[in-house]
């Protein structure tokens, strides 16, 4: 393990000199730029802003236009003559011409603008306790993100110690090839005196094909995992498949000193998940009220105008009718929801019922986020004796394959002896790696829950 670093720069096979290495701390760094998930909880929380401000856009006044024209096929009136009582009763305004003689023709045109503005004043809160609701919803945006974030650095921390554990495990395989190299050039020299067997000969290249085997495999992993932690910080695949490459740092294991009482007894009031079941509650508390405002009275004012104007006139009718009008008023409204409050009871009965659940469902979250608290720390305290087991184990199997490699030179042991012996060594070299790796992943896990 003393040569960790230097081994795992040995292993970076088929990547150019001028390839970028990153630090785990660069990677970090890079991923909080350029993931995607990071990308669209950005643009979730832009989103909420813009209903946010569509939100408040209901306080203003509400504004109407209207154009209408027509243009009849066949002439309201069809001739000059005396102005019947059919056209009459259209308007009040030509009550006093009923039975004039004038010219009239071709009255088969006309339009029509009118314009409404409406300003509520009172909308049963609706109005305000909406633009709260929209508030909630950007806070809750921002808390996704937060959470997202988090998730999303601990994707790149687990990618980046696997890819180290196997970048560990090729620099074992290198020397076990080499060792098991020395080893068939004794057992070649041994057939060529005639103290061995073929048999030892086979038995060796059998290992030899093994272990080729499992440099394949890791060396798949190896392209696999640097694939996917490139894309994660947002380096395209292609890109990353010739131009990227990671710094193995081999930091060193700092053991847990927190007591696990304090642990199970610390709130999980900093945790996104708690934070978020907050919001919740609070956005079904803003729906009871908005439930409750449908069923009361509603007032507004508001102004209206309109223009109308006719076409078709003859000089004779104009003299009597006048072809445009103006006309304006204002008014007010207040609309009380009687009958509404039959089903309106229910309604705000069964929102509350949802705040209840928002409420049961928070306690439950802010329990089950002790536990997971408590779960990080007991595992980053297994992952720490784990190492230490692997260590103790790694170097037994090191001194155990040095005193067999010894022996088989002096036939003191079999052929088998010396195999199994590097078996055992290089498992322990790979269970070290992965216990390093895990403790290493349960430390980035238990702060992200922890701390």
């Amino acid at each position: 393990m003393k040569h960790y670093i230097l081994s795992v720069f040995a292993l970076l096979v088929g990547m150019s000199a001028n390839a970028q290495k990153l630090t785990l701390e660069q990677c970090l760094e890079r991923a909080k730029q350029n993931n995607h998930e990071l990308r669209n909880a950005a643009l979730e929380i832009e989103a909420a802003s813009e209903q946010k401000l569509e939100a408040f856009t209901n306080y203003f006044p509400r504004i109407s236009a209207n154009v209408m024209a027509f243009r009849m096929f066949d002439e309201l009136v069809k001739a000059d003559g005396v102005y019947p009582p059919e056209v009459a009763a259209i308007s009040m305004q030509f009550a006093p011409l009923i039975g004039t003689p004038f010219s009239i023709s071709e009255l088969n045109r006309g339009y029509a603008v009118s314009g409404t503005l409406i300003q509520p004043v009172f909308q049963g809160g609706q109005i305000v306790y909406g633009n709260k609701l929209a508030r909630v919803q950007k806070d809750v945006m921002t808390l996704k993100q937060q959470l997202t974030e988090k998730e999303v650095l601990q994707k790149v921390t687990e990618c980046y110690w696997n890819l180290a554990c196997v970048r560990y495990n090729l620099s074992t395989i290198e020397a076990a090839e080499k060792q098991v190299d020395a080893v068939m050039k004794q057992v070649e020299n041994f057939l060529n005196a005639g103290v061995t067997t073929r048999n030892s000969q086979l038995k060796v290249r059998l290992r030899q094909q093994e272990l080729s085997s499992n440099r394949l495999k890791l060396e798949n992993a190896d392209h696999v995992l640097r694939l996917l932690l490139a894309q994660q910080i947002g380096i395209e695949p292609a890109e990353a498949d010739k131009n990227f490459d990671i710094i193995v740092e081999d930091k060193p294991l700092e053991q847990p000193i927190e007591a696990a009482a304090d642990i199970l007894s610390m709130a999980p009031e900093h945790r996104e998940e708690l934070q978020l079941m907050g919001k919740a509650v609070e956005a079904q508390r803003l729906q009871v009220k908005i439930e409750r405002g449908k069923n009361m009275p509603h007032l507004a004012v508001g102004l209206a105008g309109y223009h109308t104007g006719f076409g078709g006139f003859s000089e004779n009718a104009k003299a009597y009718l006048s072809s445009h009008m103006n006309n304006g008023l204002v008014f007010g409204t207040l609309s009380v929801p009687i009958s509404d409050w039959w089903g309106g009871a229910h309604a705000i009965k069964r929102q509350k019922i949802k705040l209840q659940q928002a409420q049961n469902d928070r306690e439950n979250t802010r329990q089950m986020l002790q536990i997971d608290i408590e779960r990080a720390w007991t595992n980053l305290q297994e992952a720490y004796k784990q190492t230490q087991i692997a260590q103790a184990s790694c170097e037994e199997a090191g001194e155990n394959l040095r005193m067999t490699t010894d022996q088989y030179r002096m036939s003191t042991c079999t052929l088998t002896d010396l195999l199994d012996a590097e078996t055992l060594n290089r498992k322990a070299q790979g269970d070290l790696a992965q216990a390093k790796a895990n403790y290493q992943i349960a430390l980035a896990d238990y702060r992200r829950k922890a701390l």
